[in-house]
C-alpha cells in the first residue's frame, strides 16, 4: 500500500476524487444555507402578516373582536400548521390553539414537547418560529411550523451524501482508469531504460500516439536514446577505426627507429630517421586532435557558441580566399549566390571548417582541368549550399561510408590525407540541424547542405 501510494499517478486520481468531493460539498452546502434562509424569511413573514392582520384588528374593532377571530382559528378544522395563543394583561388564557407558554423578547423556535396543546394537529417532531406582540388589553402568541423547512433541509442533505458518494465514486474510477494508463506508460518507461542500462541499445518506449504528456516524454526519451546509441556506435566504430588505420602508421614508426637503431652509422643518418619519426608522429597526433575535435562536435558543446550567420558573406570569403589555390591546382572556381538573405544560427569558426573541408576535398581528390561550383539557394524549408565537381566522383554504394571516421576510398589512398574530412563536415552539419545528402553530377560528384531556416526573431544575436 505505501508503495501504491508513492505512485504519482495514484497520489493524482486520489487529489482529484478529493477535489470533485470538496467543490461538490462546497457546492450544496452554500445552496443549503440559501435556502434554508430563503425559507425561514418566509416562514417569519407568514407569522408577521397574520399577526400584523390581528394587530389590525385590535386597533380598529377591538380586543374582543381578536379573540373571536383567534378562537375561530384555533377551532378550524382545516391544518393551518399556525400556533395563536391570546392573553390578557394578567397572562391569563383567552383564546387560542396551545397554552402556558411563557412570555419572551424577540424570536423563538419551541418544540411540540413545550406546547400545551388546547386544539388542532399534532406532531411530536414539529417545532415552530414564535413571537409575542402586545395587544390593547393583553399580548398575542403567533407561531408557524417549520416542518416544511426541516423536510428541504433533510432532502438536500441526503442529496448530498448520495451525489457527493456518488461523484466521489465516479472521480475515484476516473482517477483509478487514467492512474492505470499513466503507470502503464511509466512501466513502459522504466523498462526501457533498465533494458538500456543493460546495453539493449535498441531498446524504445512503446509510443501510444495520445499526444498527452508522459507520450511526448516517451518520444523525448526515445529521441534521446536514439542520439546516444549514434554516439555509442560512432565510438565503437571510432575505435575499430584507430585500430584499423593507426596500426600502420604506428608499426612504420615502429620500425623505422627500429632500423635507424641497428644500421645508422652516424648522427646525420640516425637524425634524419628521427626527423622523419617526427613527422609520422605529427600526422598520428593531427589525427586524434581531429577526432577530439570531431567528438566535441557530435556531444553538442559548441552550441553555446551559436549566433547569426549570413552565409552568403561566410561563402563569399571562402571563395575569394580558394579560388587562388584552385588555380594553381588547375581547377575552376565558381560561386552561384542567392540574392536572398540566408541567415542561420550556428557557429561560424565550426561552418568555414565545413565548407573548407568540401573545397580542398575536391581541390585534392580532382585532377586538374576540373570546375568546381559553389551555390546558395534559397530553399523552400531553409538555405541549401551546394558544393558540386566534374571530378571521378564517388560511387553509389561508397558514399554512405565516406562520412564513416578514418574511412578512404582505395584510390585515395596515396594521397595525403587521414579520412577524416568528410567526418568533421558530417558533425557540423548535424551540430547546426543540417542534412547533408550525396548524389552523381554526371560526371562528379555533388554535395548538398540543407540548413533549417531560422525562424523571425531567433537571429538577433549569440545565445
Amino acid at each position: 500500500m505505501s508503495d501504491l501510494l508513492r505512485r504519482t499517478a495514484v497520489r493524482g486520481s486520489i487529489l482529484l476524487a478529493i477535489l470533485i468531493g470538496s467543490t461538490v460539498l462546497a457546492g450544496v452546502t452554500v445552496i443549503y444555507w440559501q435556502l434554508s434562509a430563503e425559507l425561514e424569511e418566509r416562514i417569519k413573514l407568514h407569522i408577521l402578516d397574520s399577526r400584523d392582520a390581528l394587530v389590525a384588528i385590535d386597533s380598529s374593532d377591538g380586543f374582543k373582536d381578536v379573540a373571536e377571530v383567534v378562537r375561530r382559528e384555533a377551532t378550524s378544522r382545516r391544518p393551518i400548521g399556525t400556533i395563536l395563543l391570546l392573553v390578557d394583561d394578567t397572562g391569563s388564557f383567552v383564546a387560542g390553539n396551545v397554552a402556558g407558554i411563557p412570555d419572551f423578547h424577540g424570536w423563538l423556535i419551541l418544540r411540540e414537547s413545550d406546547l400545551g396543546r388546547v386544539s388542532g394537529q399534532r406532531s411530536p417532531d414539529d417545532s415552530y418560529y414564535a413571537l409575542w406582540t402586545p395587544l390593547s388589553q393583553g399580548k398575542l402568541l403567533v407561531g408557524a411550523s417549520i416542518g416544511d423547512l426541516r423536510v428541504v433541509q433533510s432532502t438536500l442533505l441526503g442529496g448530498l451524501f448520495w451525489e457527493l458518494a456518488a461523484l466521489v465514486l465516479l472521480a475515484t474510477a476516473s482517477g483509478a482508469l487514467i492512474a492505470r494508463r499513466a503507470q502503464s506508460q511509466i512501466r513502459a518507461i522504466s523498462r526501457a531504460l533498465a533494458a538500456v542500462a543493460k546495453g539493449k541499445l535498441q531498446e524504445r518506449v512503446a509510443r501510444r500516439y495520445s499526444g498527452d504528456d508522459l507520450d511526448r516524454v516517451a518520444e523525448q526519451i526515445n529521441a534521446t536514446l536514439d542520439h546516444l546509441q549514434r554516439l555509442i556506435e560512432r565510438v565503437d566504430q571510432s575505435s575499430t577505426d584507430i585500430a584499423h588505420d593507426l596500426k600502420r602508421p604506428v608499426g612504420r614508426l615502429r620500425q623505422r627507429l627500429d632500423v635507424a637503431l641497428r644500421t645508422a652509422t652516424d648522427v646525420s643518418d640516425f637524425r634524419k630517421e628521427v626527423s622523419a619519426c617526427l613527422l609520422e608522429l605529427d600526422t598520428i597526433v593531427e589525427t586524434f586532435e581531429a577526432l577530439l575535435r570531431i567528438a566535441q562536435i557530435e556531444a553538442g558543446a559548441r552550441r553555446q557558441r551559436f549566433q547569426s550567420v549570413e552565409l552568403k558573406d561566410l561563402l563569399t570569403e571562402i571563395v575569394e580566399i580558394y579560388r587562388p589555390v584552385a588555380e594553381d591546382a588547375g581547377d575552376t572556381l565558381i560561386v552561384e549566390l542567392s540574392r536572398q538573405r540566408a541567415v542561420i544560427n550556428g557557429d561560424s569558426e565550426l561552418l568555414t571548417q565545413l565548407f573548407v573541408n568540401l573545397l580542398e576535398n575536391a581541390i585534392r581528390h580532382c585532377p586538374a582541368g576540373t570546375t568546381i561550383r559553389v551555390t546558395l539557394e534559397a530553399g523552400q524549408v531553409g538555405p541549401s549550399v551546394i558544393v558540386s565537381d566534374d571530378g571521378p566522383g564517388v560511387p553509389a554504394h561508397e558514399r554512405a561510408k565516406v562520412f564513416h571516421r578514418l574511412y578512404r576510398l582505395e584510390k585515395s589512398r596515396s594521397t595525403p590525407g587521414s579520412g577524416l574530412g568528410l567526418s568533421l563536415v558530417a558533425a557540423i552539419a548535424e551540430l547546426h540541424g543540417g542534412k547533408i545528402t550525396l548524389s552523381d553530377n554526371r560526371p562528379g560528384l555533388v554535395v548538398c547542405i540543407d540548413f533549417p531556416r531560422v525562424a523571425s526573431g531567433k537571429a538577433a544575436g549569440p545565445r
